[in-house]
């Protein structure tokens, strides 16, 4: 008998790691088998041993932080004791890794380093939890905590290499605050719902799948970029390109817009599904819809059976978990890169500038204007590095000599028909000019959103 019990409490000290390196190697195979990544295990190597540095940086801090917050706050304990306390290490050492090697990655390898170093650390995490649970409240905590610890590995791997590759200015930390305040909240919630327990718990699924549809878009988005050794030899930061490009889009749609003899070719927003991520997918989400009915006629043998499992427990494993992963098989690079690198998401607002270098003045329109910078078609003899002055006409007002330098000239000397055009950035940034342009958008969309349900109430006689 006794022998029994060792052998039984060795099969579950043996099952508790089990779940937490299976989940860990899941969710990492997961998105290694779906996208992009480097083929070095040095890389790999790295981002793991980031991992284990990163549960060094947080353990200590966390285990102090439990003797100063108090038992009954499960906000102080989700958001403060355990939120900030590990999303800001993983934050420091992906900043830290790549402030090296930010000219040899890319966007792409650094949501792989972070996805890596997420699920490192969710791994180490669930085994520290281990000897302390018992087997269902860790099994419940490994399969859900891991999500959140790639993801947001991911995407702080994202917005660091955007940060470093990027073109020097005041506000580039916006993006990288931006991305560890996202992820602050989103950690945070998920260990609030959890601390609360009951039937909050309902709530999983929508928490995993927010940070799941930010690191997806970001995955997307990052297909669209060119590498930044091609960046480089032509002379742009990133934030340059995704200036060009947005151009060179709106400049499509407008001639095709013009052009009665181009076809409208359909770029879907969503990838086609396969027919076996839809079989997989119904299978998942016919177990809790059975599981759901035994519980209903049989709630009473449910603890028996499983070995005093909790109702809270048995419908976030068994009846929530599989609705995830159902969301998790169906959505995997399910969104189209194709759309985001040739569809107009919104009608551009073009802005109508004058820019004055020494002698020669040009008047011509400005693209993309933000408070880095803007792009504007121009003539070759444009001098790059050289201070000029924009005056800027939006919706009846005037905004004159404001500073600006052209840092990057667009031209093909090949081809007499290509317009020419150029990066400016301002020296410092027009809040004026900004905060009117908003302004005036904002009102001209309330003015069609207003004209358009006026229109559908009188009743439309044109066809659609």
């Amino acid at each position: 008998m006794f022998l029994f019990l060792g052998f039984e409490e060795f099969l579950l000290t043996f099952l508790k790691f089990g779940t937490a390196i299976f989940a860990a190697v899941f969710y990492w195979f997961f998105y290694r088998s779906t996208y992009y990544h480097p083929e070095r295990i040095s890389f790999d190597l790295s981002a793991i041993f980031s991992g284990v540095f990163t549960v060094g940086l947080a353990i200590f801090p966390e285990i102090l932080a439990q003797s100063y917050l108090s038992e009954t706050s499960y906000l102080e304990r989700a958001f403060l004791g355990s939120s900030l306390l590990e999303e800001v290490p993983k934050f420091i050492v992906i900043l830290w890794y790549f402030k090296g090697l930010n000219k040899v990655y890319n966007t792409s390898d650094g949501i792989y380093f972070g996805l890596t170093l997420g699920a490192t650390f969710g791994l180490l995490e669930n085994l520290l939890y281990s000897p302390i649970l018992d087997f269902w409240p860790l099994f419940l905590r490994a399969v859900t905590s891991l999500p959140i610890h790639t993801f947001t590995g991911g995407i702080y791997g994202y917005a660091v290499l955007e940060y470093y590759q990027s073109r020097p200015s005041s506000f580039n930390f916006l993006g990288i605050l931006y991305s560890l305040i996202v992820c602050f909240f989103l950690h945070g919630t998920f260990n609030y719902v959890l601390l609360i327990d009951g039937d909050s718990i309902l709530f999983l699924p929508f928490i995993l799948a927010f940070g799941f549809f930010i690191l997806e878009y970001l995955l997307t988005i990052s297909q669209n970029i060119l590498p930044i050794e091609v960046l480089r030899s032509i002379g742009l930061f990133k934030d340059d390109y995704k200036v060009v490009s947005r151009f060179t889009r709106y400049d499509s749609w407008l001639r095709a817009s013009q052009s009665l003899e181009q076809k409208k070719v359909s770029i879907p927003f969503f990838r086609n599904l396969s027919k076996g991520k839809i079989a997989v997918s119904l299978i998942l989400f016919s177990v809790p819809s059975i599981l759901y009915s035994i519980y209903l006629k049989y709630p009473e043998k449910i603890p028996v059976l499983l070995g005093g499992i909790r109702t809270s427990e048995f419908i976030g494993l068994f009846l929530v978990y599989p609705i995830w992963l159902c969301i998790l098989i169906l959505s995997r690079g399910i969104l189209n890169p194709k759309f985001f690198r040739e569809r107009i998401l919104r009608i551009p607002l073009f802005i109508a500038v004058s820019i004055v270098q020494e002698q020669r003045e040009y008047h011509s329109l400005a693209y993309s204007l933000s408070k880095k910078g803007f792009y504007s078609p121009v003539d070759k003899s444009l001098q790059i590095g050289d201070r000029v002055y924009v005056t800027f006409y939006v919706a009846g007002k005037e905004f004159r000599n404001i500073l600006a330098i052209p840092v990057w000239l667009n031209v093909r000397d090949d081809d007499p028909e290509f317009e020419s055009g150029a990066v400016f950035i301002f020296v410092s940034p027009p809040w004026k000019l900004l905060f009117w342009r908003l302004f005036v958008r904002i009102k001209q969309q309330l003015h069609n959103l207003q004209e358009q349900i006026g229109h559908q109430r009188r009743g439309s006689t044109h066809s659609i």
